[in-house]
């Protein structure tokens, strides 16, 4: 038996929450004996499941985390705790912790004063007292023994994969043909981050000669992340639709041109994959994380070069046989994800230290 923090239920199904949220739903579907320790107030809307939760404690946010989930480990007997997302109680021992990556260590300017200040104190200390850490890349795991000094023995890379489950087959994906109606558009999908590159996509897009052709940005804007202000350069073809469901996220992919991942710093990089998934081609930032998900399935673009984003962008619009290569890479590559396998992971760690 082991306990798997439950704050990433509060939140919304993002990367890292998703992260979390299908590895719990995967264990539970192999009969593993778990169950979530949540605080009162989850999001009941955007998660749906079956494994077995228990209330604990009156707090929220970090101090849920940090004094009601450990007092009330404690008063149980002190079993393993698992967290899958961001951090865990700093006054608690017995426990395995997921570092996604240190962008906040690399590029503290992308980020609020008060979650560098947090994420800088908190996450070397838990990350020394757990017996293991989990991490989503060899890249991430290579960032976290430069940074923390922590011994690579002790980091574990247990991939992310696409969270989405009514995947269209290979054949429906080969097969399928754009609506003719259908505008040209090519998307993006994240959160509003400065990581994420986002002026100079928008400055790269603005280069391209076909007006035909809209950029659709897709994500959320977290109080952690000092936001970019895209307005001053949105225009009619550049369209800013905040967060959507997974439906409509779906059908955007699949009717996408292609998406475009101009991110200067990955841990995993999750959108690439599910481009991939819905036979979107994709075009990704030549950095090392995305290069060791992607392989050969994607165009690579410098994403500190507006001409080289605009240019690639530009020789995909242009050439229908490179997007059907991609597609179909694209569809191999997605082979090499399996949430059963990260599961199993994690499983086999949960043993060790229960």
């Amino acid at each position: 038996m082991f306990v798997i923090n439950g704050r990433f239920l509060t939140q919304k199904p993002t990367g890292v929450h998703r992260y979390a949220f299908e590895i719990c739903n995967k264990l539970h579907e192999m009969g593993v004996d778990f169950y979530v320790a949540i605080p009162k107030e989850i999001n009941n809307k955007d998660y749906k499941f079956d494994f077995k939760t228990v209330t604990c404690g009156n707090l929220k946010t970090h101090l849920w985390e940090q004094i009601s989930l450990p007092r009330y480990l404690k008063s149980v007997g002190s079993p393993l705790l698992i967290s899958f997302s961001g951090c865990g109680p700093l006054n608690y021992k017995n426990q395995i912790i997921t570092i996604h990556d240190v962008s906040h260590e690399r590029y503290p300017e992308w980020f609020s004063k008060n979650y560098f200040r947090y994420y800088h104190f908190m996450l070397p200390r838990i990350a020394r007292k757990a017996h293991a850490i989990l991490t989503v890349s060899e890249f991430s795991k290579n960032e976290i023994i430069d940074t923390f000094g922590i011994s690579g023995e002790k980091i574990h890379v247990v991939h992310s994969n696409v969270p989405f489950h009514n995947k269209p087959n290979k054949s429906d994906i080969i097969n399928y043909k754009r609506p003719e109606n259908i505008e040209k558009y090519i998307l993006t999908v994240s959160s509003m981050d400065p990581r994420k590159n986002f002026i100079r996509l928008v400055q790269a897009f603005n280069k391209l000669e076909d007006k035909s052709v809209k950029l659709y940005i897709i994500g959320m804007k977290f109080k952690a992340f000092n936001t970019p202000d895209l307005q001053e350069l949105v225009g009619d073809n550049v369209v800013l639709p905040g967060y959507i469901d997974d439906n409509a996220l779906q059908e955007m992919y699949r009717n996408a041109l292609f998406s475009i991942y101009p991110s200067l710093y990955e841990g995993f990089g999750l959108p690439p994959l599910e481009s991939m998934t819905y036979g979107c081609p994709v075009i990704a930032s030549d950095i090392p994380a995305l290069r060791e998900v992607s392989g050969d399935a994607v165009l690579y673009a410098d994403p500190y070069s507006i001409e080289d984003m605009a240019d690639k962008m530009k020789i995909m619009i242009d050439s229908p046989q490179l997007r059907d290569s991609l597609i179909e890479k694209g569809l191999d590559q997605i082979t090499l994800y399996s949430w059963d396998k990260s599961a199993k992971q994690v499983l086999e760690l949960a043993q060790k230290y229960s």
